[in-house]
């Protein structure tokens, strides 16, 4: 073992030595970061546990990365390329959102399917060599993906029963509690976290839809009110209007906490004020740059004015940040509509594909155990 480690420090230290032209050579690579990354976690994986071990647990994550990546490439959704962390498996990011949560099902099952096909070959392997080291892969990559299936976001399969009912989560989250309290761990303490964060906002999307809507309409006003300035022929009222509501506004005290489904018209009234409060004083810093800037006419006509690039800005904003909302908007109410046909053939593959792991993750168990 010391020996072993000898040699992986030596190779580490050859590898930080010359690591200037490794990179120089992997980042004209488009899969630079994701075999810099491997190698590192290969390291250290080895430097604890040996080679063949860090090999197979490297390979089995690889490509059930891949599977998302192809997954995604069949519904033409962009990924970055894979990413590994030490002790903590890998991740792909997306660089377009699925339209909804079928196709975002879709990805997160070609993970935990191209896992499983992953260690079939150590079937054979195991059966004409007896090598109990064939068994600890399939135990690996059963067990890796059965892992992955936990109906938790943002687990393969929090995002896969997303479709049948976002309700499933707090199941996951129970299963996933006892485990903690059994073995607990800090990767498992971070995924029941996140995991907790999204079914609480989950739960909370009525109350979040009102708040979007609500913003819709100060948007609106805010377009309303910034259209009509360039035909005044004096700002003096307006910006009196405008400054007393900004100082009362910026006065009230919106820092009060109330609790959640508890408390929640008296946090809704408060979080609308927040709101107001918003867009009362960007339209404010807006009427103050609009005021300072020169007015310029095409050829000098005074009756042709050039349109303000304050104002033009202000008004791509508030255009933008409509489409945040509406995808906002989409993400809370019609995101997670399937039709029923939809709902059983998911359920049928999540489903079958836990079961087969299931078989496997016993059968390795008992080689392991022989």
């Amino acid at each position: 073992m010391k020996k072993s480690r000898s040699v992986l420090l030596a190779i580490g230290a050859f590898l930080l030595a010359n690591l200037k032209w490794i990179l120089g050579i992997l980042k004209f690579s488009k899969f630079g970061t994701t075999i810099i990354s491997m190698g590192i976690t290969l390291w250290a994986y080895a430097a604890f546990y040996g080679w063949k071990f860090a090999v197979a647990l490297v390979y089995l994550i690889f490509v059930h990365e891949m599977g998302h990546v192809i997954a995604a490439k069949r519904k033409g959704i962009a990924t970055s390329p894979a990413v590994f962390i030490p002790f903590a498996g890998a991740f792909i990011a997306m660089k377009d959102m699925p339209r909804d949560a079928k196709t975002e099902a879709y990805l997160a099952y070609g993970g935990p399917l191209a896992g499983m096909i992953a260690f079939l070959p150590a079937l054979p392997l195991y059966w004409y060599t007896q090598d109990p080291f064939w068994g600890l892969v399939i135990y690996l990559g059963a067990m890796l993906n059965l892992f992955n299936l936990l109906p938790i976001s943002p687990l393969d399969g929090g995002r896969i029963v997303s479709v049948l009912s976002t309700k499933i989560w707090f199941i996951g989250l129970a299963g996933l509690g006892v485990m903690l309290f059994a073995n607990p761990g800090p990767i498992t303490v971070f995924i029941f976290i996140i995991g907790l964060i999204t079914w609480y906002n989950r739960l909370r999307g009525s109350y979040q839809q009102k708040l979007l809507q609500y913003e819709r309409e100060k948007i609106a006003d805010f377009q309303q009110s910034i259209a009509k300035w360039p035909a005044l022929e004096s700002t003096w009222d307006i910006r009196m209007q405008m400054n007393a509501e900004v100082n009362a506004i910026n006065q009230e005290d919106l820092k009060k906490f109330y609790v959640p489904f508890l408390q929640d018209k008296k946090r809704l009234q408060r979080d609308f004020k927040r709101l107001d409060k918003v867009y009362v004083n960007r339209k404010w810093e807006l009427f103050r740059l609009w005021e300072r800037e020169p007015v310029l006419y095409y050829d000098s006509d005074p009756n042709r004015p050039i349109p303000s690039d304050a104002l033009r800005d202000g008004e791509r904003a508030a255009q933008e940040r409509l489409g945040e909302l509406d995808e906002q908007m989409h993400q809370l109410t019609t995101y997670y509509d399937a039709p029923a046909s939809t709902k059983w053939k998911v359920l049928a593959a999540y489903l079958g594909l836990a079961a087969v792991l299931s078989v496997f993750f016993v059968y390795a168990q008992q080689i392991l155990h022989r």
